[in-house]
Order: C-alpha cells, then sequence, then structure tokens
C-alpha cells in the first residue's frame, strides 16, 4: 500500500514537471519564431500647458536568418493618447501587421533601428488619422520601410529626457538566438 502510495506520487511529480516544461516551452513561442522581441513604454507633459502623451506595448520581429538584420514577419499592438491644451485629443490602440524588417542607420536615434513595412488597424477607427501621424508618422494604414525608433541592439534603453520633454521613455529589446 505504502509502495503504491510512493509510485502515485512519483508519478504525479513527474507529469507536473513535464507540465511545467511543456507550458514554458509552449508560451515561448507563442508567437512563432521570433528574432526579435521589444517591450516600449512612454509618457511626457508640459508643465502647465495641458499638453501630454503616452503610448506603451510591444512588438514581436521574426521570420529572419542569422545575423538577424531582416525578416518576413512582425507583429506590433500599442496603445497611445495625446492630450492638447484645448482639452481635446485622443485615445486610440494600433495594431501592425509587418510584412518584412530591417535594421538600417536611424534616422531618429544616432543608432542602428528596426525599418518596418506592413499595414495598422486602428481603434477607435475615428482616430485613425491622429493615431497613425503619431506612429508609423504616415496618414493611410499601408506603410513602407518606416524607422520604428527602435534601436536594433539588444539591451534596455533609458531615454528620459529625451527631446527635453519632461517624461519617461523605456524601450526593452531583446534578441532571441
Amino acid at each position: 500500500m505504502r509502495f503504491k502510495r510512493l509510485v502515485r506520487a512519483g508519478v504525479l511529480s513527474s507529469m507536473l514537471g513535464a507540465s511545467v516544461l511543456l507550458a514554458a516551452n509552449t508560451s515561448a513561442m507563442a508567437y512563432g519564431a521570433e528574432n526579435w522581441q521589444i517591450g516600449f513604454a512612454g509618457t511626457a507633459v508640459a508643465p502647465g500647458t495641458g499638453f501630454g502623451f503616452g503610448f506603451w506595448g510591444w512588438c514581436a520581429f521574426g521570420g529572419g536568418v542569422a545575423p538577424f538584420t531582416s525578416g518576413t514577419t512582425g507583429d506590433c499592438q500599442f496603445a497611445q493618447y495625446l492630450h492638447l491644451p484645448s482639452g481635446s485629443g485622443f485615445t486610440c490602440h494600433e495594431s501592425l501587421d509587418i510584412t518584412s524588417w530591417d535594421v538600417e542607420k536611424g534616422t531618429m536615434l544616432p543608432v542602428p533601428s528596426f525599418f518596418v513595412t506592413g499595414t495598422a488597424t486602428v481603434n477607435p477607427t475615428s482616430a485613425t488619422t491622429p493615431c497613425l501621424a503619431l506612429f508609423p508618422m504616415t496618414t493611410t494604414s499601408n506603410f513602407s520601410k518606416v524607422d520604428s525608433g527602435f534601436p536594433a541592439a539588444p539591451r534596455h534603453y533609458n531615454l528620459n529626457g529625451l527631446l527635453g520633454a519632461r517624461g519617461e521613455f523605456q524601450i526593452q529589446v531583446t534578441q532571441i538566438p
């Protein structure tokens, strides 16, 4: 009787361990074979003016071949808001379907960055024009070779005070071998 309990406990422990390993491995592949993952967030205000903006989200780029400087797939999900002194502004969510990306000399930062091509979907649709104007800096949902502003080197970037704004801007870039 005691032996059966020990065997049952051993089998259950093994199954639990295997389940944990399988779950960990499955979640890492949730978006396919990605080469890069990027998380970002930022806020800024101009004190006394009523002006403020913010954004937060993530991107995953894949379909690349070592050294992972270009690829054929990607996905970005992020939200952004803009408050204007008049009390107007917007809040929106963007979904980017990336059909190609590559690493080139950056136009916004003095380091190489990801340039992306694809389509954007905005919710609510009434905020499409102002939302796309902030990123990917276009007035249409199709964009080509846009500098994402995300550095193409793995590490944490603290860009607080960028352009003299009072706020914070953080980017975490992770390369997946």
